[in-house]
């Protein structure tokens, strides 16, 4: 049975949901199903449908979920790529329908079906739902751009993340309103790896890598389809370091019992599983680590090193929220006033800066984080669920509102630069590292950027059949196309920001030079490359954009 061919797949899930959730330690075994619309499904199955039980839909109803609707997946990619407005909230209900659909695949095995049942695992499938629902829980304002230059390291967001998942009251109590016994299986789950999840859910190939470069594909204007595969689990003897042990022709040594698996997807599979490793390596060359992505995200770094070397009345909310990321371990951090801050309240501190800061240069800093108008209004008008009649607003959100009717209807200086499509990349001169007229002190304000793209790792292995049966990891499989474990692919660029230069003090006839030299010897294209294949942006009416939210 493949899901992509079921005209209504609720008539397949109910009776799984309703296996899956009749379990003694259960506390409400009914099942009523919920659902949402997945575009991203649309292209290849006849029901495009995200389906979830109303337990599960009161997780994606908690405060802590909720915010991710307000925090954009791939932050400031925005300026270059005006569909790619989708939400963090989206993408995390997409990858909890992944983690359904592997789930339902197994659910047709029957050997599966009683190995759940006579181990007593129904409550780590449904605490492994919710986990990779709330996978990206702990995601900052902007995503990766802002806590690589707020918290200097990656992985920020998933320690807390962590926490909320574990410590988050309402979090808590509704895991405890399923079962008794949910919350210390969640937490269970975040110490172990139980059911092989690790390798489906953190790996070269995984629920959350599927589904958003099938999402972002869509977003850009692409069709793309990346099927979720079912998979066999296979015992296996392991070595001193937990690694199947191989057979002299590098195969892997199955074993007819024992406690260790590992899961193994069929020879057919083997183009799909390397045509998304393809993809995945050609999305963060042109798009997630672009020349133009990359120089924009940037900013938030000269910004920040800016903001916090002045004093203003300005942003003062957004200068708590730093210095609490930057001073405080992740498990200082109040959780309650993390999740309290999305980017409706970053945008709100950062138009406070680049309307009212003393500093000119560092109101232009900000301007550089903020979308172009027609890109921000889209934004704001899917964060706030506009769209919806019935949605009632906070007084924040009122407020915030007001901020930006106020912004339309001036003739201010922030409203024309935002006006302006062109006004990021108009501030930003991309250089070869060694620009020969800059002194040591203007060099050190470019940023350089490199990253070799790995898009496999024999860390994080895939297993798959050969064409006679065998079990290969994907580098030693001999029907693959690509040498993977050697398989790099480099990407750098260097770059100011006009701004940031001025802010230092920079002359502005070596700014001149810079940008002359750009013009002589880069090959860098700052142009909109916008797809215009497919447009994705929800804010569609017969008259500018700016007049709709001016008549709310």
């Amino acid at each position: 049975m493949k899901l992509e061919d079921i005209n209504n797949k609720s008539e397949v899930f109910q009776p799984f949901f309703e296996w899956l959730f009749d379990d003694s330690r259960v506390t409400d075994k009914s099942i009523s199903l919920y659902n949402d619309v997945d575009y991203s499904l649309a292209s290849s199955y006849l029901d495009s449908f995200i389906y979830y039980p109303e337990q599960i839909k009161n997780f994606f109803d908690t405060k802590a979920m909720c915010r991710l609707g307000r925090i954009s997946q791939l932050d400031l990619a925005i300026n270059t790529y005006p569909n790619l407005y989708h939400t963090r909230l989206e993408h995390s209900k997409g990858v909890y329908n992944r983690k359904v659909e592997e789930f339902f695949y197994k659910f047709q095995d029957s050997e599966w079906k009683e190995y759940i049942e006579s181990n007593n695992l129904k409550l780590y499938l449904i605490a492994e739902l919710i986990k990779m629902a709330g996978h990206d829980i702990g995601h900052l304002p902007l995503s990766h751009a802002f806590e690589d230059h707020v918290c200097n390291k990656r992985g920020t967001h998933e320690e807390i993340g962590n926490r909320i998942m574990l410590e988050d009251t309402e979090i808590q109590d509704l895991l405890y309103s399923i079962s008794p016994s949910l919350n210390g299986i969640m937490d269970q789950l975040y110490k172990e790896d139980i059911l092989n999840f690790k390798q489906h859910d953190e790996s070269s190939y995984d629920v959350d890598r599927l589904d958003y470069l099938n999402r972002d594909s869509l977003y850009l204007g692409l069709k793309t389809e990346l099927p979720t595969l079912n998979y066999e689990s296979i015992p296996v003897d392991l070595d001193e370091n937990n690694i199947p042990k191989y057979n002299s022709d590098n195969s892997i040594c199955e074993m007819d019992c024992g406690k260790d698996y590992i899961d193994v997807y069929d020879f057919e599979d083997l183009e799909k599983i390397e045509d998304s490793l393809l993809l995945r390596e050609e999305r963060y060359k042109t798009l997630y680590f672009s020349p133009n992505v990359q120089a924009n995200e940037s900013s938030i770094s000269n910004f920040l090193n800016a903001f916090l070397s002045t004093e203003s009345e300005c942003g003062n909310k957004l200068r708590d929220y730093i210095t609490d990321l930057r001073t405080k371990k992740v498990d200082d951090l109040d959780l309650d006033k993390f999740v309290d801050f999305d980017e409706i309240s970053l945008y709100s501190e950062l138009l406070d800066i680049a309307e009212n800061h003393q500093d000119e240069n560092l109101r232009d800093l900000a301007t550089l984080i903020i979308p172009n108008m027609s890109a921000f209004l889209t934004l704001v008008y899917s964060y706030l669920n506009i769209f919806d009649e019935k949605q009632s607003y906070s007084e924040y959100d009122k407020n915030f509102l007001l901020k930006i009717k106020s912004l339309i209807s001036s003739d201010s200086s922030l409203k024309e630069k935002l006006m302006n499509k062109n006004y990021v990349f108009d501030n930003i001169i991309f250089l070869p590292e060694d620009t020969p007229f800059l002194d040591s002190f203007e060099k050190g304000l470019i940023n350089n950027y490199s990253w070799n793209i790995r898009s496999y790792k024999k860390s994080e292995p895939i297993y798959i059949r050969s064409a006679d049966g065998k079990i290969f990891e994907l580098s030693n499989h001999p029907d693959r196309h690509y040498d993977w474990l050697n398989r790099v692919v480099p990407v750098n660029s260097s770059y100011v920001h006009i701004p940031y230069l001025r802010f230092n003090g920079v002359s502005e006839d070596t700014i001149d030079k810079l940008q002359q030299f750009y013009s002589r010897n880069s090959s860098i294209d700052k142009k909109d490359v916008t797809s215009k294949d497919i447009n994705m942006q929800p804010l569609q009416v017969g008259h500018d954009i700016e007049d709709y939210f001016l008549d709310l």
